[in-house]
This record gives C-alpha cells, sequence and structure tokens, in this order.
C-alpha cells in the first residue's frame, strides 16, 4: 500500500465513508467537516458563475448548506443578512485560523 493510499484510507475511515464514494461525496465530507469545525469563524467564499464574494461568520452547518451571517458582499444589499449556501455553490474559500485574517471590507468607510 503506497503512502497516499493509506492517507486514503485513513481519511475515508475518518470522514465515515466507504472505499466505493465517489470524488464528489469525499469533497462534500471534506467541505463540511472543515465548516463544521471552525464554527463562529470568519470565512471568505466564492460562488460560481458569476463571481459572487461572501464574508461572514459561520453558524451552521447542516447536511450539505452551511449557514453564514454575512458581514460583506459584492453587492451591498446582501449585506448583514443570513446566507444558506450549498456546498457545491462553493468554489473558493478561506477560513481564518488565528494567525491570517480576512481584511473588514467596511472598516475606513462612511
Amino acid at each position: 500500500m503506497t503512502k497516499n493510499s493509506e492517507a486514503r484510507e485513513k481519511f475515508l475511515q475518518e470522514m465515515g465513508l466507504s472505499h466505493e464514494c465517489g470524488v464528489n461525496a469525499i469533497r462534500q465530507a471534506a467541505v463540511s467537516y472543515e465548516y463544521k469545525r471552525n464554527k463562529e469563524r470568519r470565512a471568505f467564499i466564492l460562488m460560481g458563475p458569476y463571481p459572487f464574494m461572501v464574508i461572514g461568520v459561520i453558524k451552521e452547518v447542516t447536511s450539505d448548506f452551511v449557514i453564514i451571517k454575512v458581514e460583506a458582499t459584492n453587492i451591498s444589499e446582501l449585506d448583514e443578512e443570513v446566507f444558506r449556501i450549498h456546498l457545491d455553490q462553493i468554489e473558493v474559500f478561506f477560513i481564518e485560523d488565528g494567525k491570517h485574517k480576512i481584511p473588514n471590507l467596511k472598516e475606513g468607510f462612511c
């Protein structure tokens, strides 16, 4: 067994997934896990096809949805709302880790 297959095997076991599951199930489990373990932290999310940006606090993860209390979006009318985002809509994300911070886009604005 190679090092990569051992790592995959360990990951599948930790996520409670079977060997027959596809890449989409693995991606969903991994992304869901990251959001669950980072509740109450700030996240930066990009969704496609139109690049839609969300910055907010992770409140909850239910099934394959993440609930975000939004601080800022690229459409100011949607700021300060609560979004329910399907994990498949997320193209790119970053969650604050204590070392690297997401800038506050509203600081210094009137």
